[in-house]
């Protein structure tokens, strides 16, 4: 996986893009959607950086999709926070590569990019940050990692989702700790729970 600092900027964006897009939805979905777009060619400067009414309006006709594709869940609503991100990133000369620049460290990098980027959650944003190579020593929270946390008594109650970056680092040291204690990254452990649990998932939802 390249660096973050040897990623161009369009990259970065469809990264962060399809991050956005990846809030609440299948994975199957969400990466369907940032194909609709890389296809109408909605992830470079031309588009992101002016024009924003057209540039919102072309993003929703993309995730609308056609008659051949299942249109996605929150056209309206992702199209509307992909222009509100890219006008506030970009339209005083800004960019992703400069908020990650100016942070100190990850836990920095995430709260600014929550603060930042609209429909951006804390878990979102460390899958983002995991993604283009940033940093490795994050977890990425989801539900099936925090239902995997639940079931082996690492919190007293199932919880869907995590809404403050206060909670969410609370529940990451936990979960760190625990990782290493069995004796694996955090960024490899929290993948192989992701794919266990929702596979296990699966199989309960079949055979009921």
């Amino acid at each position: 996986m390249p660096h973050w600092t040897h990623r161009s900027e369009d990259d970065l964006w469809r990264e962060l893009v399809a991050c956005i897009l990846g809030s609440r939805v299948r994975f199957e979905v969400a990466h369907e959607a940032v194909d609709r777009m890389h296809k109408a060619n909605l992830f470079s400067a031309e588009r992101r950086c002016s024009e924003y009414d057209e540039y919102e309006q072309d993003i929703f006709s993309a995730l609308s999709g056609t008659t051949n594709t299942q249109s996605y869940p929150y056209s309206k609503l992702r199209a509307s926070q992909i222009r509100a991100t890219a006008q506030k990133l970009y339209d005083q000369e800004g960019s992703i590569r400069g908020l990650l620049d100016n942070a100190r460290d990850v836990r920095l990098a995430r709260r600014c990019l929550a603060s930042e980027v609209s429909g951006l959650g804390p878990k979102q944003a460390s899958l983002f940050l995991r993604n283009i190579g940033y940093a490795v020593d994050i977890a990425v929270l989801d539900v099936h990692v925090l239902t995997y946390m639940n079931w082996i008594g690492l919190t007293t109650g199932l919880l869907k989702s995590v809404r403050t970056i206060r909670q969410y680092e609370m529940l990451e040291d936990v979960f760190i700790e625990h990782s290493c204690a069995a004796g694996y990254p955090p960024d490899s452990y929290d993948v192989a729970v992701w794919v266990v649990v929702r596979l296990a998932k699966k199989e309960y939802q079949t055979c009921r």
